[in-house]
């Protein structure tokens, strides 16, 4: 990577589906408050499955079969301590265990255990990792460090038999499995793939895991919890744990939900609801992978950018290419590490706090479960080690790319492009998939500013930004921001072309958002005449498909890739066919 300093002068698929799963049970309304509470500008999450990443204490281990990848590998939290250098070195500030507390040993059938979110007690420390004075000593050594640690909490449900499972069978749901997992009441009330589920909505069942969570804020002194399984607890009983977690903890005691959920407009509902002051940004999950592994449209990026405007703010979401549950980003680019730099590149400078999973350095592969989960390793090469700590190092550097408000400003086949905005700097990101190099334009008071260029092979010149193919390019400038970013409301006027509405039927426009149906066809607008206006976002990306339906009430969708339009101007006209 280059970071250089530049004198610029002035110059004279198939369709995307809807947005995945089922809302969550939202039994708290959308306006509940919640704490937002901002990282450090220079923040960042390194993802530790404690199992699979260092064996500092073999006294510990148990049985252990390395060559089982469904076995107990060894890893504790005496090897995360010894690590704490290298983790520290590429530029971390706060790491995430993955559940420590005591599990159940052995296999369920073919599937391990190691992972830790098979929990037997959540009050008692899981030995092979290691006992309290342990965990003492690794929150003694982060603290020393300036360092934060995030401890993963599992409420949904216990292990495979369990003790308590027979000591206190009134603790448990009793509906069986699920079924409907587009039903919300079952998603919550049923089993997830067996496990015993716990009924929340139990006094005894909710002191238990508030008395188990506010222990470990005593010992360990975590600045926040990542919290498991999130899709299959009331909101409810989310939002009053948060409360007192909070009340025990400060009020920026961070609670991290993990969701599976593609949908913004979902996510930031449920976000609210359950007091989250974080939650993982799954939507752009799906995108960076769809375009920097996959060549889905730069649309994807936009879109999901555009839909920050349904969260508080930005720094709720917790961004990440890949995790202990989904195909390593390496695999998911065809073990290709020039894309799975640029997604990093991405990632790595767009809004939001990064967490990246341990190993990702070292390039670790791994398409599908328990490989996904492959032990960390420090006698090869770590070939992406030196481009994540160059940008970490960047990021902290510059406020923009920590804290700064996003504004699009171009869109096309094979180039977006956005700046990022603090009252100190201004930065100008830019992604090209095309086969050759692109331009993207400076904003016009960028004009004979010193401008700073950072990633791969981009330049500055007379033109603007020039990123070379399947890069992205990151640009830099000490200006204040204009008030002509700011955003404002256009009026766009969608026309549609080509497509042949039957008698007694009609055409409607779907996409995501309240707007368009948020992917329903049964609520989406009607193109009276094949046209519809519609109040949008200046500086948003319009994302929509065609939809037709017949007098039936029957719905098909228009073939080919979702429509992506930068609405750029106070009113537009928009041709979708």
């Amino acid at each position: 990577m280059l970071l250089a300093l530049l004198a610029c002068a002035a110059a004279p698929p198939t369709p995307t589906p809807p947005p995945n799963a089922a809302p969550p049970a939202l039994s708290v309304a959308a306006e509940a408050p919640r704490v937002v509470a901002p990282p450090p500008d220079d923040d960042a999450i390194y993802f530790v499955l404690v199992d699979r990443f260092v064996d500092g204490d073999p006294t510990n281990n148990g049985a252990v079969d390395r060559a089982d990848p469904q076995a107990w590998h060894g890893g504790d939290l005496q090897g995360v301590i010894d690590s704490l250098d290298h983790i520290q070195s590429l530029g971390f500030s706060t790491i995430w265990l993955s559940p420590i507390f005591q599990s159940r040993q052995d296999k369920f059938l073919e599937w391990g255990a190691f992972h830790g979110y098979w929990v037997e007690d959540p009050r008692a420390l899981e030995p092979r990792f290691g006992d309290e004075a342990e965990l003492a000593a690794l929150r003694d050594a982060l603290a020393a460090r300036g360092m934060r640690l995030v401890l993963d909490v599992v409420y949904n449900h216990l292990s495979f038999d369990a003790p308590l499972v027979a000591e206190h069978p009134e603790w448990l749901h009793d509906e069986g499995g699920i079924e409907d997992w587009d039903d919300p009441e079952e998603v919550v009330t049923h089993e997830v793939h067996g496990l015993p589920d716990l009924a929340q909505e139990r006094p005894e069942v909710y002191d238990f895991l508030l008395d188990a969570s506010t222990r470990w804020i005593d010992v360990a002194r975590p600045v926040g919890f990542r919290v498991d399984a999130v899709r299959h607890m009331p909101a409810a009983f989310l939002a009053d744990m948060a409360e007192d977690l909070r009340a025990a903890a400060g009020q920026d005691f961070v609670l991290l939900g993990e969701m599976f959920e593609g949908d913004p407009v979902k996510l930031a509902e449920t976000a609210r609801a359950a007091s989250f002051s974080h939650v993982f940004d799954f939507p752009l999950h799906y995108a960076m992978v769809d375009v920097f592994c996959h060549d889905a449209p730069l649309g994807r990026l936009a879109s999901t950018l555009s839909a920050d405007r349904h969260y508080a703010g930005a720094v709720e979401l917790v961004t990440f290419l890949d995790n202990h549950d989904l195909p390593r980003v390496t695999s998911a680019c065809g073990e290709e590490l020039a894309k799975v730099e640029a997604a990093l590149t991405f990632q790595l400078s767009t809004r939001g706090v990064p967490s990246v999973t341990y190993g990702t350095e070292a390039a670790l592969t791994g398409a599908e479960e328990p490989h996904n989960r492959k032990d960390m390793t420090f006698d090869a090469p770590h070939p992406l080690a030196e481009p994540i700590r160059e940008l970490l190092t960047l990021r902290s550097e510059h406020p923009s790319l920590s804290r700064g408000v996003v504004h699009l400003t171009h869109l096309d086949d094979g180039l977006f492009a956005y700046t990022r905005w603090t009252a100190e700097e201004g930065a100008l990101i830019a992604v090209n998939t095309d086969d050759e190099p692109r331009v993207a334009a400076l904003p016009a008071h960028w004009m004979g500013a010193p401008v700073s260029v950072f990633s791969g092979e981009a330049t500055a010149d007379r033109r603007g930004l020039v990123v070379p193919p399947g890069e992205v390019g990151v640009a830099f400038v000490t200006s204040p921001r204009p008030t002509a970013v700011l955003a404002n409301r256009a009026r766009v006027t969608v026309k549609a072309s080509g497509a042949p509405v039957p008698e007694g039927g009609q055409l409607r426009l779907v996409g995501p958002g309240h707007l368009l149906g948020n992917w329903d066809p049964s609520v989406a607008p009607v193109m009276a005449d094949g046209a519809l206006e519609l109040p949008w976002g200046r500086h948003e990306v319009l994302e929509a498909k065609l939809v037709i339906e017949d007098a039936e009430g029957n719905f098909r969708w228009q073939e080919g890739v979702n429509f992506y339009a930068l609405i750029s101007s106070d009113s537009s006209h928009v041709l979708i066919w």
